[in-house]
């Protein structure tokens, strides 16, 4: 498992995708902006599988994102 934190949420989840895990999912950490509609305007602060742990690839991996200002 990669460390994704501080990336743009799209391209955290296209490199996961592209390491083969197939359940990637977006969670908001920001009070007025709960639903993460469009990936590319956001960062990632947290990723539920710790970094350089091994994981299974269909392993639910949540991606919890801020909105970029």
């Amino acid at each position: 498992m990669p460390n994704v934190v501080g990336k743009n949420a799209a391209v955290a989840a296209d490199q996961l995708r592209k390491l083969g895990f197939t359940e990637v999912q977006y969670g908001s950490q920001d009070e007025n902006d709960t639903v993460v509609l469009l990936a590319s305007n956001w960062t990632v602060t947290k990723q539920s599988a710790k970094a350089a742990s091994k994981v299974p690839s269909d392993t639910l991996i949540v991606l919890t994102c801020t909105k970029q200002r």
